[in-house]
């Protein structure tokens, strides 16, 4: 199957972009007409309470009165209607109403139902809203000090979280953390009965093993070493080949004393580390 010609291609493109700048121009219509769209002036029937009807003009964005309106900026106002009881003041039920008592949701819902136009001038939230979450002075007689007309956002920030949730929180993952005392003592109750206590008899027995298990090993290294050049040096070959067959001839002394010496280093590493663990298991022994 051959591949498309660069025309063909061409044609597909300029068709696509057609298509997307007709899907764009038809929703941006739609939102103009729906901006555009004039909101017809409430009228109340006599004996309703204008706060148990949703303000359409705070419904389409466009309400300016903000707690002036006489109607509800409560988007949830509609579902839940009730008689007003005319022998209780319903402002005494919001002073008890305080701050702390509200969960994320109700914080929300209050600040949606204070807001006056959400159309701001800016998308940075008001420092003296932010203050007041955050030092809980916010509530339903709050009032910005720059008024109904700040220009900045009275709107929770995306992802925001009460200071009593964060700590709450941050207790809860301090609880999970263990000290390592508490891990170590965890796992020793993990290891099965049919272990070998640590002792200066055990300790010395494995010691000896491990030395001579590493001297052999060394020892079995040098012959095979020594092997090989003798077998590379009595066949005959050239200086070349020796060099492929194996390099390490061909390395100079300072470097071998190098290596010399780093071994060395690590035997003496290995027995200092063996003579710590000795004192430390003489240590316990004395203890008990």
């Amino acid at each position: 199957m051959t591949g498309k010609s660069r025309d063909t291609v061409e044609k597909e493109k300029e068709k696509a972009m057609r298509e997307k700048a007709k899907l764009d121009e038809a929703k941006r219509a739609k939102e103009e007409a729906a901006l555009l769209k004039p909101v017809q002036t409430q009228k109340v029937p006599f004996g309703v309470d204008p706060k148990t009807v949703l303000c359409a003009f705070f419904k389409s964005g466009n309400c300016e009165k903000g707690n002036k309106c006489k109607f509800s900026h409560d988007l949830n106002v509609g579902r839940k209607v009730e008689k007003k009881n005319l022998y209780a003041d319903s402002r005494e039920e919001k002073m008890a109403d305080t701050m702390d008592q509200w969960d994320e949701e109700k914080l929300r819902s209050v600040v949606l139902s204070k807001a006056g136009n959400p159309r701001t001038q800016t998308d940075i939230v008001c420092k003296f809203f932010v203050e007041a979450i955050e030092s809980q002075k916010f509530g339903w007689f709050w009032e910005c000090p720059n008024g109904e007309s700040c220009q900045y956002r009275h709107a929770l920030p995306p992802g925001f979280i009460l200071k009593s949730q964060r700590k709450a929180a941050e207790e809860a993952a301090k609880a999970k953390v263990i000290s390592l005392e508490e891990f170590l003592e965890v796992e020793r109750h993990k290891l099965g009965s049919n272990l070998t206590p640590v002792t200066k008899e055990s300790f010395a027995h494995w010691k000896k093993t491990r030395m001579d298990k590493k001297q052999a090993e060394e020892e079995a290294a040098k012959k095979a070493k020594e092997t090989q050049s003798a077998a590379g040096k009595n066949s005959g070959m050239s200086g070349r080949d020796l060099f492929q067959y194996n390099p390490e001839w061909f390395e100079d002394e300072e470097e071998e004393d190098e290596d010399w010496d780093l071994a060395k280093y690590r035997r003496e590493k290995e027995a200092e580390d063996i003579a710590a663990e000795e004192a430390r298991i003489a240590a316990l022994s004395i203890g008990e």
